[in-house]
């Protein structure tokens, strides 16, 4: 649990290197698209997910999972309704710390066949949510690219500032099972909002990760209103930051009077 300290972190002087039917023993999840999971499961369930799915209670919004496809819109859309409605996005330049390498990197997580889209049917096959997710491994190949291996206290010293909070976060928890799904980003448009959409989006990435024979979720989660959607779905808090108390090279630069004050670590471990 957190304490009344602040925390401290030297900054480094690199870069982190941070429709098919079912068959008896095949992925349990279905696909009705053209997209094919990436990532042999490590067991087989019960469960099936088959996609795309109809969003509950808008008939007009459809799931299916983000492919090579998806990249440029969800890229933009990725910019606009979480890069920079970001809580911490006051403390840093997101369009020139993020935009030349953002879209690399969720090209490549969507290769995995792990993250989903929700499109609007009625408006062009608008994008109306999407959640980012990837399979993290304890000793990730360097190849595998993930949000902190973009850090650099030099290009991009406020995303260097958000890794570290990341790395706060993740020291000392050892976390069930090698991989594990990771939540890395879930937004919904400003214009989709309070309809729960965030709470589907979570339902689904659950079973996804179910099905992928994965032991256990991982989110980190900066706003209060994400916090609010992972206890509801079950998530156990396992770490939670102050913003106020955190200080990274004899700098508090996450310092705040905003309602989103804390970074907190959840974890969702999947029953069999």
């Amino acid at each position: 649990m957190f304490a009344s300290i602040c925390h401290r972190v030297t900054v480094r002087q690199s870069r982190f290197i941070y429709d098919t039917p079912r068959s008896q023993g095949d992925t349990c999840i279905q696909i009705s698209s053209k997209r094919q999971p990436s990532l042999t499961m490590a067991a087989p369930t019960q469960d099936l997910v088959s996609f795309p799915i109809v969003c509950d209670g808008y008939p007009e919004l459809i799931f299916d999972l983000a492919g090579a496809d998806d990249v440029q819109l969800l890229t933009e859309f990725i910019m606009k309704e979480f890069f920079h409605r970001f809580p911490l996005k006051d403390n840093w330049d997101v369009e020139k710390e993020l935009r030349p390498w953002i879209g690399q990197y969720i090209s490549h997580v969507c290769s995995k066949g792990v993250s989903i889209i929700l499109r609007d049917t009625n408006n062009n096959n608008r994008i109306a949510a999407a959640a980012i997710n990837d399979i993290d491994y304890k000793n990730r190949p360097e190849d595998d690219i993930s949000l902190v291996s973009f850090a650099d206290p030099i290009e991009r010293p406020g995303w260097q500032n958000i890794c570290d909070l990341l790395e706060i976060l993740h020291e000392g928890m050892n976390l069930d099972g090698d991989p594990v799904l990771s939540i890395d980003m879930m937004t919904v448009g400003q214009d989709y909002a309070k309809r729960g959409l965030s709470t589907q989006c979570t339902k689904l990435t659950v079973m996804l990760a179910k099905c992928k024979g994965l032991q256990s979720i991982k989110v980190e989660a900066v706003s209060e209103f994400m916090a609010h959607v992972l206890v509801k779905g079950g998530f156990q808090m396992i770490k939670e930051i102050d913003y106020n108390r955190l200080e990274i090279n004899g700098k508090m630069p996450f310092a705040t009077e905003d309602i989103h004050r804390y970074a907190r670590l959840y974890i969702l471990k999947i029953a069999d």
